[in-house]
Parts: C-alpha cells; sequence; structure tokens
C-alpha cells in the first residue's frame, strides 16, 4: 500500500517454529552453531528505545528484508499490551526458546499488563492433553497472554484474524494466570459486532455459502472455492461500527435476492442496522440490494466499491475508503457516490411494485472537493456560474440543476473510469462555456486518481456542437473522451410498423467474475504473494457525510482500493523444531503499480517521420526567392557537424534549409511561427511542405536537456493553464535555455513558462548571427501537461510550470515532487544574463495557435 515501498515482503509459510528447549520458556544456553542462522529480536512501535517498546519482532538471523518490520509496524500497539510476533525458520528456531522467554522476563520486570503473541496455534490444545503453549508461558512468567487457535493472519490496517478457529466461539484467547482461558473471538482487534456475529449460523443457505471474513461475511454460491488469505475477501478493511457482506454473484444459478434476504434476516436485531453490502464479483449488486429491501421493508445500504484500508495522505492512522478494482486487479479510482441506501416500496405497493425499479436510492456518502460549496442535497456541490456538480456511481454529472437525468443516476460504476457526464446546452454556447469552464476550475480539486481515469462523456442524444466542444475540452484537459453511442436508425428515420411487433428484451450479458485481488492478508501457514503498492496521491478532496448511515452503491466493476497489503505469515508454535509445510507456491507477483498519472488521449501531434521527396521538392519551390541565402550557411554547419548528414547529406541540406529558414524569420513573416500556425489550423494548405521539412530538420538537430522558458505577456496566467491541462503548439515553438552561460532574463511583467523538456532541439549551430545560442525550439504539434500554476507576488513572478508529453504516449508520467519543485526554483530565479538580452522570438502567446 502506499506508505510502503511499491513492494511488500513475502512472510514464508511455516506450520512451525521451534518451541522452547524444555519447559515453556527455557533461559539457559541452547548450543547451535553461531555462525547458522538463529533467532534475533527486533522492535517496532512508539516507545521504541530505552523505555521500552510496545512491538518485538522474533525473526531469524538470516532474514534481512528490511519491509517485514515495516509491516509489523502498522498492528495497533500499546506500551501496557505489547505485540511479540515470532516470524522464524525450523533452522533459526534453536534459540527461540531463549530468546522469547528472555523477552517475556524482560516485559514482567517493566510492569507490563499483557501481551499479545502473534505466534500461529500458540493457544491450541495438543492432541496429548498438553496445555497450550500460551498457558504454559502465561503460567510460568506469572504474565497475561493472548495467542490464536489456529493460523493468525494479518489483514488491513493492522488486524488480526483467524479464518478456521478450533472452536466457534474461539479464534483468539485470553490466559491469565489462575485462570480459565477467556476467548476473544476470530478479530483483534474486537469490532462491535464481533460479539453479535457469532451467533449467526454459517454454511450453506439455499444455494449459497456463508462464510466469516475478516470484514464481515461472505455469501458466494455453493460449490464454488472458499476465499483463501490472499484473496478478495480477506482484503476489505475491519469497521467498528460496521459489519459487510461481500456478495459474490458471479456463478449463481438462483435467485440470490431471497438468499440475502434470507441472511439478513437470520442478523440479530442490533446488527442488522450495522448491514452494508459490499460487490464480490458478478452482476451489479444494486439492483439485488433493492430486492431485498422490498422483500425486507428495511433500507439496505450497498457500496459502490470495495471498503479497503489506505494511508492517510496526513499522516495520521489508516483511513477507509470506497475504491474500485479491475478484473485485471489493477487498482483504479476511489468510488464518488461511495455508498447509497436502497429504501423499499410502500407497504400498499406490494413487495416489487412497477415503480419499485424506478425508485432512486438515497446518497449517504460522497467524495467531493472541500472547494466545492454544498448543496442541501446529499451529494451535490454548487459551482461558479450558478451549475452544478452531482455524485453519481458512474462518476460526476455536471449540469443546470442537481438532479441528473435518470440515465446518469443508474447507470453502474465501471472500474475502467470515472464518468463526467456534461449536460446537453444545446445550441446555447453561452451556457455551455460556463458549464465547461466551472468543470475547468474543478478538476484539479479533485483526487489524483479519479483525474486519472476520468473521462468527459456527453449526455445521450447531444448535439453536434456539444459533442464537439466536449471532445476539445478533454484534449486540452488531458482527459479521455467517451464518444456518444451511435444513433440508431429507429431514431434517425422512423417510420410506424404495419402492426405492432412484440419486441424482446434483450438478456443481460453475463459479468465474468473478478479474478481474487491480492490481499493484505495472508496466513501463517501460507506463504503470501508479493503485493505492489497502491498509487496513490495526497487527497484533494474529503468525504462529506449525508444522512445519519453510510451505505455504498452496489459496482457494475469490481472495485479496488489502494492495493491491500499482504498479510504476515506468523511461525506456528509446535512442541519440537518440525520441517517446513511443503506449501504450493505462490502466484507470481504482479509489477509494482505506477504513479498515478493523468490518462491521456490519443494525440495527434506533428509529422515524426523524415520528409519525402515530394515535399522537398514542393519546399524548395516555395522558397525558392530565399534558398541562396539560405544554403551557405547550411552547407557550413554540415562541415562543422558532419553528424548532420544522415545518409543521404542532400536530403538532410533542405530539411535544415527549412529549419534556418524559420530561425531567419520573423514570427509574423511569411516563413515565420504565425503563419505556419495559421496555415495549420487551415488544414495545412500551401506551407505544408516548409512544415514537414521543418520537422524533418528538427529531428536531425541535437537534443536538449536541461530548463527551458517562454516569456508570455501578462498581466495574468490564462484559466485555461489549470494543473492537469494539455497545452498543445500548432506551430514550432522557441524558448530560451534557462542553464546555457550567458542566458537573458525575461522581461518584466511576463508569465514565464517554464519547461522540463524532451524532445526540445538545440539550434545554435543554425542560429542567426547574435543570437548567442541560448535558445531552444520544440516541433509543432508538441503537447505539453500543466503541472503547477503560481500568480505573480511580490517575492517572485507569475510563472506556469509544464511538463512536454512524449508523442504517442496515452499516459503520461508526471514527474516527481522534488522535480516540479526544482522547476518552480527555476522559474524563480533570474538569469545572469542581461534584461535586455530577451530573444523577440521567444516572446509570445503559448501555446501557439491559429
Amino acid at each position: 500500500m502506499s506508505g510502503l515501498a511499491s513492494r511488500l515482503p513475502r512472510w514464508r509459510g511455516r506450520h512451525s517454529a521451534a518451541a522452547p528447549a524444555s519447559g515453556p520458556a527455557a533461559t539457559g544456553p541452547v548450543a547451535r552453531d553461531p555462525e547458522g542462522p538463529h533467532t534475533v529480536l527486533d522492535e517496532f512501535g512508539p516507545g521504541s528505545g530505552p523505555d521500552g517498546a510496545s512491538g518485538f519482532l522474533l525473526r531469524s538471523s538470516a532474514d534481512r528484508r528490511a519491509l517485514v518490520r515495516e509491516l509489523a509496524g502498522n498492528l495497533p500497539v500499546e506500551r501496557e499490551r505489547p505485540v511479540v510476533v515470532v516470524d522464524v525458520a525450523p533452522d533459526a528456531a534453536g534459540n527461540l526458546g531463549e530468546e522469547l522467554g528472555g523477552l517475556l522476563a524482560r516485559l514482567r520486570d517493566e510492569h507490563r499488563a499483557a501481551a499479545r503473541l502473534v505466534m500461529s496455534g500458540a493457544a491450541a490444545r495438543k492432541p496429548d492433553g498438553q496445555l497450550p503453549l500460551a498457558q504454559r508461558l502465561a503460567e510460568a512468567w506469572d504474565f497475561e497472554i493472548e495467542a490464536p487457535d489456529a493460523a493468525a493472519i494479518l489483514v488491513p490496517g493492522g488486524g488480526l484474524f483467524v479464518s478456521e478457529p478450533a472452536s466457534p466461539a474461539g479464534g483468539w484467547w485470553r490466559f491469565a494466570p489462575g485462570a480459565e482461558p477467556v476467548a476473544l473471538g476470530a478479530r483483534l482487534p474486537a469490532p462491535r459486532w464481533q460479539r453479535a456475529l457469532a451467533r449467526v449460523p454459517l454454511g450453506e443457505l439455499g444455494d449459497h455459502t456463508v462464510r466469516q471474513i475478516p470484514a464481515g461475511l461472505l455469501l458466494h454460491p455453493t460449490g464454488t472455492a472458499a476465499p483463501r488469505p490472499g484473496d478478495l475477501a480477506f482484503a476489505l478493511a475491519v469497521h467498528p461500527d460496521r459489519l459487510t457482506v461481500l456478495v459474490n454473484g458471479a456463478e449463481s444459478r438462483n435467485d440470490l435476492a431471497e438468499d440475502l434476504a434470507t441472511l439478513l434476516a437470520r442478523l440479530p436485531a442490533e446488527l442488522r442496522d450495522r448491514v452494508r453490502l459490499a460487490p464480490g464479483g458478478g452482476p451489479d449488486v444494486l439492483p439485488v440490494a433493492q430486492r431485498v429491501a422490498d422483500l425486507l421493508g428495511t433500507e439496505v445500504e450497498v457500496c459502490t466499491g470495495l471498503p479497503l484500508s489506505v494511508p492517510d495522505p496526513s499522516g495520521g492512522a489508516r483511513q477507509e475508503r470506497i475504491r474500485l478494482v479491475s478484473a485485471e486487479c489493477e487498482h483504479t479510482w476511489p468510488a464518488l457516490l461511495a455508498a447509497v441506501r436502497c429504501v423499499p416500496a410502500e407497504a400498499e405497493a406490494g413487495v416489487a411494485g412497477a415503480d419499485a425499479s424506478r425508485r432512486t436510492p438515497l446518497p449517504v456518502q460522497w467524495l467531493l472537493p472541500d472547494t466545492v460549496t454544498p448543496d442541501p442535497e446529499p451529494g451535490v456541490g454548487r459551482l461558479p456560474g450558478g451549475s452544478y456538480v452531482v455524485a453519481v456511481r458512474a462518476g460526476l454529472w455536471v449540469g443546470r440543476s442537481p438532479h441528473p437525468p435518470a440515465t446518469v443516476r443508474e447507470r453502474p460504476a465501471e472500474a475502467r473510469a470515472v464518468r463526467i457526464e456534461v449536460e446537453d446546452a444545446g445550441s446555447d454556447g453561452e451556457t455551455r462555456g460556463t458549464l465547461l469552464k466551472a468543470l475547468a476550475a474543478l478538476l484539479p480539486e479533485l483526487d489524483g486518481q479519479v483525474r486519472e481515469y476520468a473521462e468527459i462523456a456527453s449526455s445521450a442524444g447531444a448535439g453536434a456542437e456539444t459533442v464537439d466542444a466536449l471532445r476539445r475540452f478533454a484534449v486540452r484537459n488531458a482527459l479521455m473522451f467517451a464518444a456518444p453511442p451511435p444513433r440508431s436508425a429507429v431514431a434517425a428515420r422512423w417510420t410506424p410498423p404495419e402492426a405492432p411487433a412484440p419486441m424482446t428484451a434483450a438478456p443481460t450479458p453475463a459479468v465474468a467474475a473478478p479474478r481474487p485481488v491480492p490481499a493484505e492478508a495472508r496466513t501463517a501457514t501460507t506463504p503470501p504473494a508479493q503485493v505492489p503498492a497502491p498509487a496513490t496521491r495526497p487527497a484533494t478532496s474529503s468525504g462529506h457525510a449525508g444522512p445519519p448511515k453510510p451505505p455504498v452503491p452496489g459496482a457494475g466493476a469490481p472495485p479496488e482500493a489502494p492495493q491491500p497489503r499482504p498479510a504476515p505469515q506468523v511461525a506456528s508454535a509446535p512442541s519440537a523444531p518440525a520441517a517446513p509445510s511443503a506449501t504450493p507456491a505462490p502466484p507470481a507477483p504482479r509489477a509494482p503499480v505506477a504513479v498515478a498519472s493523468p490518462r491521456l488521449p490519443a494525440r495527434a501531434s506533428a509529422p515524426t517521420d523524415f520528409s519525402s521527396g515530394a515535399d522537398r521538392a514542393a519546399f524548395r519551390e516555395l522558397a525558392a526567392s530565399v534558398w541562396e541565402e539560405h544554403t551557405g550557411p547550411v552547407n557550413r554547419a554540415l562541415v562543422h557537424l558532419p553528424a548532420l548528414r544522415g545518409p543521404k547529406e542532400e536530403q538532410a541540406q533542405v530539411d535544415l534549409v527549412a529549419v534556418h529558414l524559420y530561425l531567419t524569420s520573423a514570427p509574423d513573416g511569411r516563413f515565420g511561427a504565425l503563419a505556419l500556425a495559421a496555415d495549420a489550423g487551415a488544414g495545412g494548405g500551401g506551407l505544408a511542405p516548409y512544415a514537414a521539412c521543418l520537422t524533418s530538420g528538427l529531428r536531425r538537430l541535437p537534443a536538449l536537456r536541461g530548463t527551458l522558458i517562454r516569456a508570455v505577456p501578462g498581466p495574468g496566467i490564462p484559466d485555461e493553464a489549470v494543473p492537469g491541462a494539455v497545452l498543445r503548439c500548432d506551430a514550432p515553438l522557441d524558448v530560451v535555455h534557462r542553464e546555457q552561460k550567458g542566458a537573458p532574463a525575461p522581461p518584466d511583467g511576463h508569465v514565464r513558462y517554464v519547461i522540463k523538456p524532451v524532445t526540445a532541439r538545440r539550434t545554435s549551430v543554425l542560429a542567426a548571427p547574435g543570437a548567442g545560442g541560448t535558445t531552444a525550439l520544440f516541433a509543432a504539434g508538441t503537447e505539453f501537461s500543466v503541472l503547477a500554476r503560481h500568480e505573480a507576488s511580490e517575492e517572485a513572478p507569475a510563472r506556469v510550470l509544464l511538463a512536454e508529453i512524449p508523442g504517442g504516449t496515452t499516459r503520461f508520467r508526471p514527474p516527481s515532487d522534488e522535480a516540479v519543485a526544482r522547476l518552480d526554483e527555476a522559474a524563480r530565479r533570474d538569469a545572469d544574463g542581461p534584461a535586455d538580452g530577451w530573444p523577440a522570438r521567444c516572446t509570445g502567446p503559448f501555446p501557439c495557435r491559429t
């Protein structure tokens, strides 16, 4: 998960670890090879140091995985009730009894109240009637100990779980000297609903089976494999107040709603009001939940995705967030309408009347930026210009009303993309512009992963003007665009049928069950696979709680959360060292997830191939009147830098003449930037051969790294230059190389557009006399992503920070925070060169458009 490294450690599964050599915890020296593996003690958690630690890890000296300690450090610990995690391979267990006994003696001497021993099977009674190891340790050291009676599993957020306890009420046990063992239940810390859940019958229920999972219960079709630690069911966050029922209807043969309603009816009354449903595979859960609400005559809460434990961006305790996960186990986006409540039909309307399908679930939990003005309507925010943003299951709705159409409200969420649907303003261009301006201001405030997966969509039946405007908006803001559905022939040319023909509803396509998501939970006896850390960004939005209950809507696609982290395996405690368990090898770990980054539409950039013979011939004819003025400087450059020639010098000469012609032309001249932009805007007319040769010539010049600056007349920064937006240049773009010796300072009163380049070309070899060699050039069609914008202040000028987007990319990886900070530092600092030496061609609009 984010906050850890991109991979989490694989805890080797061990059915056994060496028990003390004799007695409950031997303290005498143990014969062992001092050069071989042996048990060592690490400390972690608050209070580590001379005043006493609160967490301890007993591990093999041969195991130097640094992340094991970090993973154990997520367990909740207290100084008066420290946690002792045992993870010792059999070949290193020779001195385990010595180390464990010494540690317990130390804790007793420090007057600790108790200890939690995370050691699989330490509370299990032996077949020969011998007392459990944990009980013998408690008696020997006069110390209260909590321990599991079977395999211990670490679950997201630092909880502990026993999936197959030795007795129905067991799992974790508390042993005190001279007292009877006390059953604590399957989970530690114990949620408020754990005691009541112990009364719920498990096993077969109709065509389904009910099982316990860390977060609550799992309902899945009978005959399908039971989940194992590491599967999706073990990844859910354990909420202290809410019981989660994970519903897997992927292979349900009969009525899933009937069995689910029966399960909820079997719950104790105090649990029923704390239940929420979460989608665990199969079709959309929301319609099932609506029918369950009708069958029971009570409200039912549904999650849009899976409740998962994620790091708090502020650095505090971990927090729960409803997220979506794709069928390929890719972590996608946090649900914006995280939970809804299904309301039952009126008693007199029957169980499922004709209107039931049109009832609107009530929003319960949603995620909108803090900067959005809340509206009295739940899940609604007010935007500038009188427009509204509404959190819906599939993403967001932006329009003039706080009430989206039914088709927008009912659309299921897809892990593939956050759908941002914009109302069709028809021919009212002013209203459409207001909506898009409000949306452009909203985008930077959204959560980073929401922006990464966002796609712009038009309303059903939107006009061509709206579709065109949204397509342009998506490209300029680095978003995907959802093409509108094609108009059917019936809608385009409807003819009344001669006789009414019966129409058969198209069957709903079956939805494949999602693959299990690598869970953060792993047993002590099954080696967990490594799990990639989620790509998270600091959240810029926060959840607003609506009505008292926090439910979640059903999701059409399996949700995801920051990747659940694997649960370490803890060693079990047999009476003597045993051979490692021959458990099957875990599946190969997936590659780490990349840092969230804006998803970009396909680029239609300038040509990247070398010019053709037809282009060069047409260009020679176009520039015939000035040709001789440029061949001399180009030939001299070819002599000084033979690498410019390439395999065919004649072709290189023509291409480089185009570059020299551009560099020596005024921006508003016949062959300048403005003329090229106007020609490109007209569809590539008379200057197209020149543009092709110019692009080809730039490819022959050496690339340039560093910081590049363009001065744009102020006083302020344009509204379109917002973080995440994409700026595209229709013509070549002239810039100054900031690090070049003698580089001039940008003129006062101008906005500094500072660029981290990829394909910029050094033009000094062909620059006009007196240019100083400080300029560089980007080819037409280059695109830039806005990283940040800063208005002018007393301490620094106005500046826009950009990074070039490599051609052909569909997912842009932004620079690191450190790189952006260095870019901003360069933007704020004046160059050493003369203030009056700034090239005029490096001043002007950005981007250069028609």
